[in-house]
């Protein structure tokens, strides 16, 4: 069920690690936090699912397959926000968990540091809204998340890491929460609570799906400076 194929082809241009595109996958963080850091307490940003401009913007061009992929990032998105306490509270994560609105430019939250210190956080996570891609060529259709560590203390962007599962259209052909979005939901917030208690250092994020652990690596985008 699982594909490791990013977002979309833009995505898998700028993030995938391929040596024959990028020449080699970025380092995996060693410190700060290292590997075997427990992340808490931990302030995580997620989106606040607002997907009315995009699926609004959808053209009769590609709709058939442009609106299902849409619908399944707006309900796994809307999933996640649910399913994230639970999963940090199951782990034993001290998490404070704060839905806000996808920024244009950036990534980092306006109110980051403010927030952290009021929740006692040393580090904070965002959860970048989830993208929906409809598939091309020998790519499937995907849903996923970019996901961004920070230091609070600092404001150093840390880290990224990327978690993308490969989906069925027909599953997400009405507008709505989805027995299969909320399955992805649950996956992707067990995985990062997982993750807050200890991170893989694998040399490829494909290598991590054995320890159910995301692979923070060293960020190579602007979008969360």
């Amino acid at each position: 069920m699982r594909s490791r194929k990013p977002l979309a082809v833009a995505l898998l241009l700028a993030s995938s690690g391929c040596s024959f595109i990028m020449g080699s996958s970025p380092k995996a963080l060693m410190s700060n936090p290292g590997p075997q850091e427990k992340i808490s307490p931990v302030l995580i940003f997620t989106s606040d699912c607002d997907f009315k401009e995009i699926i609004d913007g959808i053209g009769v061009v590609g709709a058939r397959t442009a609106y299902p992929a849409s619908y399944a990032a707006e309900a796994v998105c809307k999933a996640l926000n649910s399913e994230l306490p639970n999963a940090m509270d199951s782990a034993g994560v001290k998490a404070t968990v704060k839905a806000r609105p996808v920024e244009a430019h950036t990534a980092r939250p306006p109110t980051m540091k403010e927030d952290a210190a009021s929740a006692g956080a040393r580090y904070v996570v965002v959860v970048g809204r989830a993208n929906g891609f409809a598939g091309y060529q020998q790519y499937p259709p995907s849903v996923g998340v970019i996901i961004r560590l920070y230091d609070a203390v600092s404001g150093e962007y840390r880290a990224m890491a990327e978690e993308t599962y490969r989906i069925s259209l027909r599953d997400f052909s009405n507008r709505g929460p989805t027995a299969e979005g909320q399955k992805i939901a649950a996956s992707m917030a067990n995985k990062l609570a997982r993750t807050m208690l200890k991170r893989c250092t694998e040399k490829y994020s494909y290598q991590c799906e054995k320890f159910g652990e995301l692979r923070f690596a060293e960020p190579r985008d602007s979008y969360g400076k």
